[in-house]
């Protein structure tokens, strides 16, 4: 009777083990918009980039400029849908986008604002989350494995009482 509970208790722990590897992937968003940074004399055009996705399903940005030697940051001109919190005169530049967007950064020096190039980051795409596709197929394998063993073990026993 122990050896039947057993058994039992172990077919539970492989259907609750296996429910969760089956279940729906929870919903992401991609990052599908993309950020057009355009260099003007102060820069190359080189900057910090990161983008993500927020609790509430947003597309973030974060750009922070990297002026040529001897210009200083000045201000932010932006073109497209977009909120952000800070001031367009901060440097670094926290973005919610939902569009494809133009981010100018307009540096000086001595007082005189520069201009400039076009150049497009195209590298906007949300990372892959969730398990891998194999992983629940693995996880039934070893599952059935395992009470297959359970079950040679239990009809085994029983041969030896009979």
């Amino acid at each position: 009777m122990k050896k039947m509970v057993s058994v039992i208790m172990a077919l539970m722990l492989v259907v609750f083990a296996t429910v969760p590897a089956f279940a729906v992937e929870s919903p992401t968003a991609s990052l599908e918009y993309t950020v057009e940074v355009i260099p003007t004399e102060g820069g190359d055009g080189s900057y910090e980039f990161t983008t993500g996705i927020d609790p509430e399903g947003n597309q973030t940005v974060h750009i922070v400029p990297k002026p040529n030697p001897g210009f200083t940051f000045d201000h932010w001109v932006i073109e497209g849908p977009y909120t952000t919190d800070g001031s367009l005169t901060d440097t670094e530049l926290d973005l919610i986008i939902t569009g494809d967007v133009k981010v100018t950064p307009i540096y000086k020096k001595g007082g005189q604002v520069a201009t400039g190039t076009v150049s497009t980051d195209n590298s906007g795409k949300s990372p892959q989350t969730g398990s891998n596709e194999a992983l629940p197929y693995v996880v039934v394998l070893l599952s059935l494995a395992a009470c297959g063993s359970a079950v040679f073990m239990l009809v085994k026993s029983e041969k030896k009482k009979g």
